[in-house]
């Protein structure tokens, strides 16, 4: 296995270096075992590393020792209506490889960055279209891994609340070296968009969320207007792809962020910032719908990968999810909260904010709609100076408004406000840690502070 101070992506992303004493890239699953079992050679904590796209601190290794999986980069092999997968494939390779036997996940993932690890042991939330499919981790059949003891276990879904508490553990159980996940035939969605007021929305919503189809929505809170976009999956439609549709994308992905970035740098007056981007949020708005007009697509046509390094994906966020009949309301709330703070502070998100419908989902124990179906709110930015300031502020108004945290998706949370929102689905989970790992092998500071 290679060892020492190589110097790994996301240790130069403001606010979250991972300072590690140690690397490591093991080989073997008893390459893992045995750094593991070895804390004078390889000293806590040690944190498996995927991709390292996480946007909090849950990666940190707080000068103990990375455990890269890079090595562990092969898919197994195919069994009926499932998929075996080494933790550090890539998402996106791994939905590529199962398009070519026209196949794909129950859930696409928006990004394709993280790795199948990571994957099976977080939370990652993404729009839905049924129950008890909600978040990432819902696809997953079976877990392999080495305990901090440097034991080798399997879990599989006869193992219903171990698995749970798995889907959510965030590498503190344990290094996951293999996982299999559920797949099912591709079929073709058909992508449709609307465009309306919040007043418009609100007077709709009960139908919009009553149709069928996974929902996304598209918020620009400064100009009163809310993007529906609803992919309905239906097997007898025919793939079509327009031309301004792949434009759209190009900008949604490329350009925008670019934008964002550069705006606040070139535009220093911010009352003439604000009009810009409002402009810019409004054309895009009013394109979309024609944009996706007539457009029919595989899944993991829309996965899009941020840069190989993550520190140049000029793309920040922060996720919360809501109960769903009240989003309505929320998103009202959210806009006078905006306005308000861009007034006292002079500061606006400079990306479109995005919100995902969640169906209730209690395959994972942190679910984040683990009590009823949901709503996230995720405003985003490209990184740019006065964002993490708004996100403590947002993380009040969102913790006050009932909402529920991720612990890898939730910059600059409180432990107040995780108790908060998980109660004794925390406390339950912060016992079992201390039971697995009591020498405290794999918990770093962001841990400890947020679940003891």
């Amino acid at each position: 296995m290679a060892l020492n101070g190589t110097r790994f992506p996301g240790a130069s992303r403001p606010g979250l270096q991972r300072r590690p004493r140690i690397t490591v890239r093991p080989r073997t699953v008893e390459d893992v075992a045995a750094i593991l079992v070895n804390p004078k050679a390889h000293p806590s904590p040690v944190r498996p590393i995927g991709a390292d796209y996480s946007i909090t601190r849950c990666a940190n290794t707080d000068g103990g020792t990375a455990l890269h999986l890079d090595a562990f980069d092969k898919i197994l092999g195919y069994d009926e209506g499932c998929v075996r997968v080494q933790a550090g494939v890539r998402v996106a390779a791994l939905v590529r490889a199962l398009a070519e036997r026209g196949l794909e996940l129950p859930l696409t993932p928006e990004i394709g960055n993280m790795s199948v690890g990571a994957l099976a042991v977080s939370t990652l939330p993404q729009p839905s279209y049924r129950e008890d499919c909600a978040q990432m981790a819902a696809c997953v059949t079976e877990i392999k891994l080495v305990t901090p003891q440097g034991r080798q276990i399997t879990v599989t879904e006869r193992d219903r609340d171990l698995m749970r508490v798995l889907r959510s553990s965030h590498g503190l159980l344990g290094v996951v070296h293999e996982v299999s996940l559920r797949v099912e035939p591709a079929t073709p969605v058909k992508i449709e968009y609307r465009n309306h007021t919040f007043a418009e929305f609100a007077g709709r919503y009960a139908r919009i969320v009553e149709s069928p189809g996974a929902l996304r929505f598209h918020v620009a809170p400064f100009s009163d207007r809310v993007t529906v976009e609803r992919r309905l999956r239906d097997p007898d439609e025919s793939v079509t792809r327009s031309g301004i549709w792949q434009i759209r994308q190009s900008v949604m992905r490329n350009v925008l962020p670019a934008f964002g970035s550069s705006i606040g740098s070139v535009l220093a007056t911010p009352g003439l910032r604000s009009a810009v981007l409002t402009g810019v949020h409004r054309a895009l708005h009013a394109a979309q719908p024609r944009a996706a007009r007539g457009v029919v697509m595989y899944a993991h046509e829309w996965m899009r990968e941020l840069p190989a390094d993550p520190a140049k994906a000029r793309h920040a966020y922060s996720l919360w999810a809501f109960p769903q009949a009240d989003f309505p309301k929320l998103l009202e709330d959210y806009a006078a909260f905006c306005n308000a703070h861009q007034k006292r502070y002079r500061y606006r998100c400079n990306l479109v904010t995005v919100a995902s419908r969640l169906h209730r989902d209690r395959s994972a124990l942190f679910s984040p709609s683990h009590a009823g179906d949901r709503v996230t709110l995720e405003p985003s930015s490209p990184g740019d100076p006065g964002f993490e300031d708004f996100l403590i502020d947002f993380n009040e108004f969102a913790s006050n408004a009932g909402g529920t945290p991720t612990l890898n998706q939730t910059r600059a949370l409180t432990v107040e406000q995780l108790t908060r929102a998980l109660g004794e689905r925390a406390r339950l989970f912060a016992a079992l840690r201390r039971r697995t790992d009591p020498a405290n092998r794999m918990r770093n500071s962001y841990f400890a502070q947020l679940l003891g």
